[in-house]
């Protein structure tokens, strides 16, 4: 697949990404080298493939879920909002 200025200008639009102009093009030929690989991964035969086989043993790791209140964490979270009162974010509305 290849990436011209069209699409570019709406995954622009859609990611609220600004390419610098002197990027274009070398965003243009990455993106289509990764449409090409992903192009090239849609040949590959996994019919008989488990759709939960992995290469390598990985299990998660469990801590325990414990609730912390750290007061300066939360201040300094608030903080740095554009917008917020005493305990919350405030952001625009969205919905009609």
């Amino acid at each position: 697949m290849i990436i011209d200025d069209n699409l570019l200008d709406r995954l622009e639009t859609l990611s609220q990404l600004t390419i610098a102009s002197d990027k274009r093009e070398a965003t243009k030929q990455s993106l289509s080298e990764i449409l090409g690989f992903v192009e090239k991964l849609n040949e590959l035969d996994t019919s008989q493939a488990d759709a939960i086989s992995t290469l390598f043993d990985a299990r998660a790791r469990l801590r325990s879920d414990e609730p912390k209140e750290d007061r300066a964490v939360f201040e300094d979270i608030i903080k740095r909002a554009a917008k917020a009162d005493e305990r919350c974010f405030i952001t625009p509305r969205i919905v009609g």
